[in-house]
């Protein structure tokens, strides 16, 4: 998985930095950005691009060909701290999205180049 990187432009919003984080409806959570950009993460989607998985962390990531259960693809626990945002997941694992990461993983047309 390639991250996008983007240079913050003097005296506009730093596109890294989270300005609200909310659920969408029952199945997804919501994401504005400073620069007032909107994000949707799926739940089931979001625990599948957990950053601990693509390091191959075997201590806390899923296996690669492992599905999804009901609980580990529903958060618990939702928190945006200082390093990123923190999920605990239903079976108690914890995933740490940094917030550059996180913002690369948004699939909305803007995004990924879709029309």
């Amino acid at each position: 998985m390639a991250i996008k990187i983007s240079l913050p432009i003097l005296g506009q919003p730093n596109p890294h930095e989270v300005k609200d984080v909310h659920l969408v409806g029952r199945y997804a959570l919501g994401v504005t950005w400073a620069d007032d950009h909107s994000s949707i993460y799926p739940f089931p989607r979001l625990r599948l691009d957990d950053p601990a998985r693509a390091q191959g962390d075997s201590a806390g990531a899923d296996a690669p060909d492992e599905r999804l259960t009901e609980a580990m693809g529903w958060p618990r626990d939702i928190k945006k701290e200082a390093e990123g945002l923190r999920v605990t997941w239903s079976d108690d694992h914890v995933s740490v999205y940094p917030f550059p990461a996180l913002r690369a993983l948004c699939k909305c047309a803007g995004c990924t180049g879709g029309h």
